[in-house]
């Protein structure tokens, strides 16, 4: 199944929007530590170069790996075992895939709340209250900022951000890490 990428932060991210995200990258992180994919990564940027005349940039400071990606999966679709094609520009000319076909580990549910005062809170961000569920299991502030770098935010402010109107989705997982 196709999970496709933006490669630059949605109008939404405030003073992020626009920047580029590194996605790419970060999932090529994730999938270094097969020794299966590191030819294959490799074989992935050089054709993107000779389709594209774009060379991938990679900031000044280390990355993290994105382990995965969150998504909305009203029909569930998503369950372990299935391919994952990692792709961007989806349904348009410049279609590319960006990584090899790995299968998916795992799926969990996961859910966002901004909540009232009087709920349970596990993480405040500018004056909110947020909780996060993974697989009816609330995590706390620190596993909740461990979620939003593997899902390739640059802290748990934007991924808060990303998130503000609360969310009820799946985790996507091509690692082996669950919450």
């Amino acid at each position: 199944m196709t999970l496709s990428f933006s490669q630059k932060w949605g109008d939404k991210m405030g003073s992020l929007a626009g920047q580029p995200n590194y996605f790419i990258e970060k999932i090529w992180l994730s999938l270094l530590s097969d020794k299966e994919y590191c030819n294959q990564i490799y074989d992935y940027e050089k054709r993107h170069v000779e389709l594209f005349d774009d060379y991938f940039e990679t900031p000044d400071y280390g990355l993290e790996s994105k382990l995965h990606t969150i998504r909305e999966d009203k029909t569930n679709r998503w369950k372990a075992g299935n391919d994952i094609h990692f792709v961007i520009n989806n349904r348009t000319k410049d279609r590319f895939q960006f990584a090899p076909i790995v299968k998916c580990k795992s799926v969990q549910n996961i859910e966002i709340k901004e909540m009232i005062m009087t709920a349970r809170p596990n993480c405040m961000i500018e004056d909110k209250i947020y909780t996060v569920k993974v697989d009816n299991k609330y995590l706390s502030e620190n596993e909740i900022d461990n979620l939003a770098i593997n899902d390739g935010f640059p802290d748990t402010k934007s991924f808060f951000r990303f998130f503000k109107n609360g969310f009820k989705g799946k985790i996507i997982h091509w690692t082996d890490l669950k919450y």
